[in-house]
């Protein structure tokens, strides 16, 4: 298996740490995986792009139109990271908006990308920890049945990465990610599938 997966916000947000889950969960399953970080100005509130590749790979990063993948932690993420995003790949976006641009969505639909939107905030804020919007992120993206991203796999690399102290407040915010995706699912809000 080939994957390359774009993770992209802004400081503070969890980006890398998310990153992180996803290679070590690769990495447990015996896949090759590597990762390039740029992070600049992210203490600043900058913006954060970690380029995650899974599989036979000589270079760590990703060319524009090669992601399969694009995960925006925040949906202007979303617009400056979409080049990478190849046709026919996949974007999972956080955002409180229930549907996107109407220019934007006709892009998507010509260039045969399936997205997602998940208001990944609002999820971690219910939870009291709106610093863990990342993991209701990683939850979601765990319903897409990715090998080898299953639910289990990622939530052992969560209780392995993540403080101690913090494991079971941010697993709980993993599975309210995941489980608004199967709710989205059951209400046909899932575009593009």
């Amino acid at each position: 298996m080939n994957l390359q997966i774009v993770c992209a916000g802004i400081g503070g947000r969890g980006v890398l740490l998310a990153s992180t889950i996803l290679i070590e969960t690769a990495i447990k399953a015996g896949f090759k995986a590597m990762a390039s970080d740029e992070y600049g100005m992210s203490q600043r509130g900058g913006s954060v792009v970690s380029l995650v590749k899974i599989g036979d790979f000589a270079s760590p990063l990703v060319g524009r139109e090669s992601a399969d993948i694009l995960l925006a932690f925040e949906e202007s993420e979303f617009y400056r990271n979409l080049t990478f995003l190849k046709p026919g790949g996949v974007a999972l976006i956080n955002t409180s908006k229930k549907s996107l641009s109407t220019d934007i969505e006709r892009l998507l639909k010509q260039r045969k990308i399936r997205y997602f939107l998940l208001d990944a905030d609002t999820i971690a804020m219910k939870k009291g920890m709106i610093q863990s919007s990342n993991m209701a992120m990683v939850g979601f993206f765990s319903t897409l049945k990715i090998s080898p991203f299953s639910v289990e796999n990622i939530q052992e690399t969560i209780r392995q990465k993540v403080k101690a102290k913090l494991v079971e407040k941010n697993l709980e915010v993993f599975q309210a990610g995941y489980e608004s995706a199967h709710s989205s699912k059951l209400k046909g809000d899932r575009k593009n599938l």
